[in-house]
C-alpha cells in the first residue's frame, strides 16, 4: 500500500529566489540533491522556512457512469474542460459514443487521459461502464474539483473522499 504525503513549503523567498537556491525543475538530474542541500541549510539555520507534512493523504475521486448510449454533441465537463461526444472520428477533447457502456466509458477515460488540459490534475480509468476520475494531488483540495454532464444515459458523482491525512509541521523560521 502506498502512503501519500504532501509537503508544503512556506518560505520568505520569491519563486526566483527559491529556484536560485533549490532548483527543482523537471528534468533536472540534481533536483533531489538540491532539495537535500536545501533541507540541510534549513536544519543548519542558514535558510528560513516552514515545512508542513500531510502524511496518509487520500486522493479524491469522482465517477462518470454510462447506462446506455449517449447522443452526439452532448458534453461532460471535467475541471472546466469540456469533452464532447461524437458518433465517430473523435479528436482532441472528444470521445466516440458506443452502444456498449464499457466501450463508451473506455473512450471517455482515454479522452480525459489524453487531454493536455488535465495533465497533473486528474487521471481516469474505466471498468464496466464506470469511469473513475482520481485527483492527482491528494488531500481535501481534490473534493472541490468540478465535474458535470449534459448527457443522455450518463450520470456523474462529484469528487469526494479526499483527505489531508495527519499534519506535522517543522518550523525553521
Amino acid at each position: 500500500m502506498t502512503c501519500l504525503t504532501r509537503i508544503i513549503l512556506t518560505s520568505p523567498l520569491t519563486v526566483a529566489g527559491f529556484k536560485s537556491i533549490c532548483d527543482l525543475s523537471p528534468g533536472q538530474l540534481p533536483a533531489l540533491q538540491n532539495f537535500e542541500n536545501y533541507i540541510g541549510a534549513l536544519s543548519g539555520g542558514n535558510e528560513m522556512a516552514s515545512l508542513a507534512f500531510k502524511v496518509g493523504a487520500v486522493q479524491a475521486t469522482g465517477l462518470i457512469t454510462s447506462t446506455g448510449a449517449a447522443t452526439a454533441d452532448e458534453t461532460i465537463t471535467v475541471c472546466n474542460v469540456v469533452f464532447t461526444a461524437k458518433a465517430s472520428g473523435a479528436t482532441g477533447n472528444q470521445f466516440n459514443l458506443s452502444g456498449t457502456v464499457a466501450t463508451q466509458a473506455t473512450n471517455i477515460a482515454t479522452a480525459i487521459n489524453a487531454s493536455a488540459d488535465l495533465t497533473g490534475i486528474v487521471t481516469a480509468s474505466a471498468l464496466l461502464g464506470v469511469v473513475t476520475l482520481t485527483a492527482v494531488v491528494p488531500g481535501l483540495i481534490g473534493n472541490g474539483l468540478a465535474l458535470s454532464e449534459s448527457m443522455t444515459n450518463v450520470a456523474v458523482t462529484a469528487f469526494a473522499n479526499g483527505a489531508d491525512g495527519t499534519a506535522y509541521t517543522l518550523d525553521f523560521e
